[in-house]
């Protein structure tokens, strides 16, 4: 069936990345927050509001220590407002003393603290009992672990999932030998054969060959050095990876760095693990994927990669629609299998890009933008370094700027989205 050139299953896929991306994106929010929350109650902070999404509420409770629990209409984040803020950034209330929320030139204050000079004003139309549950009031080092919990649970999400999947369904580790080497390629070119053992790339010593995707995603094209062992000799090559026209797994159209080998399907290890050793390896993942995430941001900056790689919801919402789909792609299998084992497979890779997009919501989070968790981490790391909070004028500058800069990164990857969406379906 198609319907002005879009299949029967490019139509189907659209609600189904929808739900799948309001699913993937609540659980990993709402780990988010519950770190903020989870750490200010056991460091004795009152929490008003605990909300999953924005807008009007659909659903709400509260708890026995006064915690009002909601369930919002637009599902594309939430917050935790703590007792004394004004709002859900945080913000101290402006009715204690003067305009609070204002400096003397009328420009906002957004502060986590009350106006520098003001604190004694805001504690004086509180209790002793109030002072001691507001987030305003507590040491700086607790509003940084406060603020901080919230990407550290994301990464945490991340490792128990890692672990789950080493220990249920187990890793399995390619050896690194070549396998096949196409024609026309850098490793054609350098002279790499089928049954090459390579032994270390750039000095770096390989016993497995997953590490070579990551090296020749982040080579930049720069010329990377062999050392392989073929026929018991140790020789030495190199060659350049070449940006190509690819496909992912799912299909979408990309363009990559490629070196021209694969691996010997028939040359692996398979391991399940013991919880000790899972979570370790999920430790070692959390790891490779904040590296790599880190060093590929820190070639777009300096110009060595090209930012229309960037993704934003969109490719989450059509990766997230595509994973939970993936099972039952027949071409995966020689063989079709049960229904369910195309369900199981498909909830596997759902849950594996679960953990990547935890992991990215945790490491965007703590990039030191003042909107962010990370800018508020700045200003307190400030404080404690000179013993009272950043100027208002300063932490309100901060805060547009960071709002601008967030901004712009949200159109820019939402437009790489439209763009990348198009030229996979023309």
């Amino acid at each position: 069936m198609n319907i002005a050139g879009l299949s029967l299953e490019s139509i189907l896929i659209l609600p189904l990345s929808v739900v799948a991306f309001l699913i993937l994106l609540s659980i990993i929010v709402f780990v988010h927050e519950y770190g903020h929350f989870s750490v200010a109650r056991l460091l004795g902070v009152k929490v008003d509001v605990f909300s999953i999404g924005f807008g009007k509420t659909l659903l709400k409770w509260v708890d026995r220590k006064g915690t009002e629990w909601r369930i919002a209409m637009l599902p594309l984040g939430g917050y935790v407002k703590f007792f004394g803020d004004v709002n859900a950034a945080s913000q101290a209330p402006a009715e204690a003393a003067a305009p609070r929320d204002h400096d003397d030139d009328g420009h906002p204050v957004t502060t986590q603290f009350p106006r520098p000079g003001h604190e004694d004003d805001v504690a004086a139309h509180m209790t002793p009992e109030e002072r001691a549950v507001c987030f305003h009031f507590k040491p700086v080092w607790a509003r940084a672990l406060i603020v901080a919990a919230g990407p550290v649970f994301n990464f945490i999400l991340a490792v128990a999932i890692f672990t789950g999947v080493f220990m249920m369904v187990g890793r399995y580790d390619l050896d690194a030998v070549i396998g096949n080497v196409a024609e026309n390629t850098p490793a054609a070119e350098a002279g790499l054969e089928p049954g090459d053992r390579i032994l270390a790339i750039n000095g770096r010593e390989l016993d497995s060959f997953n590490p070579i995707y990551d090296i020749v995603l982040l080579s930049g094209g720069s010329e990377l050095d062999f050392e392989i062992l073929r026929d018991g000799d140790a020789i030495r090559m190199a060659a350049a990876p070449r940006r190509v026209e690819s496909t992912d797994r799912y299909g979408n159209k990309i363009e990559v760095w490629q070196l021209g080998i694969s691996p010997d399907g028939n040359a692996f290890t398979f391991q399940k693990y013991g919880f000790g050793a899972a979570v370790q390896q999920g430790v070692h993942e959390l790891w490779r994927v904040l590296s790599v995430t880190v060093r590929f941001l820190g070639k777009i900056i300096t110009g060595r990669e090209d930012p229309s790689q960037l993704g934003g919801p969109i490719k989450m919402a059509q990766y997230a629609g595509q994973s939970v789909m993936s099972g039952f792609d027949e071409s995966s299998y020689s063989e079709p299998p049960s229904f369910w084992t195309k369900l199981k497979m498909s909830l596997f890779d759902f849950i594996s890009l679960a953990a990547v997009v935890s992991i990215s919501i945790g490491f965007l989070n703590l990039l030191p933008v003042p909107v962010l968790d990370g800018g508020h981490l700045v200003y307190y790391a400030y404080e404690a370094v000179a013993g009272k909070p950043l100027g208002p004028r300063a932490q309100a500058v901060g805060f547009r700027v960071g709002i601008v800069l967030l901004a712009s990164l949200m159109i820019f990857v939402t437009w790489n989205d439209i763009n990348n969406l198009i030229s996979s379906i023309s």
